[in-house]
C-alpha cells in the first residue's frame, strides 16, 4: 500500500533508510520493542525486511519471538533468505530453527542448493565447542600452480558469487589441497601475470615458516584465544590430513567473545543467559534456584553471628560495624574472583601457574586492607569515641581484606581444576565465605580485646 501523502512517504521513506544503517542486532532490538507494544505491527515490519538482511536480524531476537515469527515464514521464502547467509551462519541458523521445529528445520534444508545442503551436513558434524563448526566454507584460495592471472579471475568471481563475504588473504595448497602459505593480497603487487604461486612463495621470503592454522577439532576457546593474543583477521582451519577446510573470520570470533561475556556475567549475577532469553517464566526459576542457595549460605553467615550474641548485646556498636566489613570483604573477594575467571577463560592461567596470581591479589587485598582499616577506625573514633574499638575494626578489616584476596582467586582456580564451571559457583561460595569470616574475626576480636 503506498503512502496517503507525500509527507507521508518521505517519513516512511526516512524510517527505512534509518533503519538500513542499523546493525542487525539494534533492528531486533527495535522490533522486540515493537512485537511488545503490537504485534500485528510487528509481523508486518518483518515482512518488509530485506531477505539479504532477515535471517541475520531474526537470529538476534529472544528465544520466544524466535520462534513464532520464523514458523510464520513460508518454506521457500525462509531458504531463498538463507542462502544470502554465510555457510557457518547458515548452519547456526538452522540448528536453531532444529531445537524448536525439527519439521520446519528439514524442509527449508531440502529446499536449499546443493551446494549449501553439503555445507550445512559438514558443519554440522562438529560440536559447538569445536573449531569446525565456526568455520566458514566460503573463500579465496589458489594451487600452487595458478598464475597471479588466474588468481585475479578468482577473486573477481569470488566477488560476484559471495558479494558479502570478506577477502582477507589468500590461501595457497598444494595438489593434495595440503595448506602450504597465507599470501597478503598487498605481496602479489610486485609480480608478474604470469608467475605461479610456487614462483611467489619461493620468492615471499617471508612466508618461508608454517602458516598459521588450526584443526576442525580444536577447541574454539583456543581458537579465541588465537585471535585476541595475535590480533588475528582470519585463521584457516584444516582437517587431520593438513587439508584446507574453511576459515574462521574476526567478525564471528568477536561474536563469541561477546556472547562469552555476556554468559560470564550472566552466571556471575545467578542468572541463566539460555534461560534469559527463553521467556520470563524460564528467567524467573533459574534466578529462584539460585536465590534458595543463596538463602542457606547467608543462614551459614548467620549462624556465625549467633555464637556471638552475648557479644553484640554488650557492645551494639558491633551490629552497627559488621555491615562494613563484611562488604568490604565482599567487594574485594568480588574483584579478585572476576580478574581469576576472565583469566582462566582466556587460557592465561592454570593450577599450575597460578601462584603469581594469587600472591597479587593478597598483596592487593592486605594493601587496600591498611588503608580502608585506617579510615574506617578514625570513622568509628569520631562516630563511637571508642579507640579499642577502631583498632578492632581496622584489624579485622586488613584480615579481612587480604583473606577475600586469597578466597577470591582461589575458588575460581579450585572449581576449575575439579571440572566445574567457575563463574557459577565462585560468586556463591565466595559470599559464604567472606561473609562467614568476616563476622568471625571481627566479633572473635572484639570478644578477645573489647570483653
Amino acid at each position: 500500500m503506498m503512502p496517503a501523502s507525500q509527507d507521508d512517504f518521505k517519513k516512511h521513506y526516512s524510517s527505512f533508510v534509518v533503519k538500513e544503517t542499523k546493525t542487525p542486532i539494534q533492528i531486533a532490538r527495535q522490533l522486540q520493542q515493537q512485537y511488545e507494544k503490537d504485534v500485528g505491527s510487528f509481523f508486518a515490519e518483518i515482512a518488509k525486511l530485506p531477505l539479504e538482511n532477515l535471517c541475520k536480524i531474526l537470529f538476534e531476537l529472544p528465544s520466544d519471538i524466535f520462534e513464532e515469527t520464523f514458523s510464520r515464514i513460508p518454506y521457500k521464502k525462509m531458504a531463498t533468505a538463507l542462502s544470502y547467509l554465510a555457510s557457518d551462519d547458515l548452519t547456526d541458523f538452522l540448528q536453531r530453527v532444529k531445537q524448536y521445529d525439527q519439521d520446519y528445520a528439514k524442509s527449508t534444508y531440502h529446499l536449499l542448493a546443493p551446494d549449501e545442503q553439503a555445507e550445512v551436513s559438514n558443519l554440522s558434524q562438529f560440536s559447538e565447542d569445536q573449531a569446525g563448526a565456526y568455520m566458514q566454507m566460503e573463500m579465496l584460495s589458489a594451487n600452487l600452480t595458478d598464475t597471479l592471472l588466474k588468481v585475479k579471475q578468482k577473486v573477481r568471481i569470488f566477488r560476484q558469487d559471495e558479494p558479502n563475504s570478506p577477502i582477507f588473504k589468500l590461501f595457497v595448497v598444494n595438489a593434495e589441497q595440503h595448506l602450504v602459505g597465507i599470501l597478503h593480497f598487498t605481496d602479489l603487487i610486485l609480480f608478474k601475470e604470469n608467475d605461479t604461486m610456487q614462483t611467489i612463495m619461493t620468492q615471499a621470503t617471508i612466508h618461508h615458516h608454517k602458516p598459521l592454522s588450526v584443526l576442525t577439532t580444536t577447541p574454539i576457546k583456543k581458537v579465541i584465544q588465537l585471535f585476541e593474543e595475535y590480533e588475528l583477521s582470519v585463521i584457516a582451519v584444516i582437517n587431520n590430513k593438513e587439508q584446507l577446510q574453511g576459515r574462521i573470520v574476526f567478525e564471528d570470533v568477536y561474536d563469541l567473545i561477546r556472547m562469552q561475556e555476556q554468559s560470564q556475567a550472566l552466571k556471575m549475577a545467578g542468572a541463566d543467559h539460555e534461560a534469559e532469553e527463553e521467556g520470563f517464566n524460564s528467567a524467573r526459576k533459574a534466578r529462584l534456584h539460585w536465590l534458595f542457595i543463596n538463602l542457606i549460605a547467608l543462614c551459614c553467615a548467620a549462624f556465625i553471628v549467633s555464637l556471638y550474641k552475648e557479644t553484640i548485646e554488650q557492645i551494639v556498636a558491633l551490629a552497627i560495624l559488621m555491615p562494613i566489613v563484611a562488604a568490604l570483604g565482599g567487594n574485594v573477594g568480588n574483584q579478585a574472583v572476576t580478574v581469576t575467571v576472565r583469566k582462566l577463560a582466556l587460557g592465561q592461567i592454570d593450577w599450575q601457574n597460578a601462584l603469581p596470581v594469587i600472591k597479587r591479589e593478597i598483596m592487593i587485598g592486605s594493601i587496600n586492607g591498611i588503608i580502608m582499616g585506617g579510615v574506617v577506625s578514625i570513622i568509628t573514633l569520631i562516630w563511637f569515641n571508642q579507640p579499642q574499638l577502631g583498632l578492632v575494626i581496622a584489624i579485622a578489616i586488613i584480615i579481612n581484606l587480604a583473606t577475600a584476596g586469597l578466597i577470591g582467586s582461589m575458588i575460581p582456580l579450585l572449581i576449575k581444576k575439579f571440572g566445574g564451571d567457575p563463574a557459577i559457583a565462585s560468586p556463591l561460595l565466595l559470599t559464604t565465605a567472606t561473609d562467614a569470616m568476616g563476622f568471625f574475626v571481627f566479633l572473635g576480636l572484639a570478644e578477645m580485646i573489647l570483653i
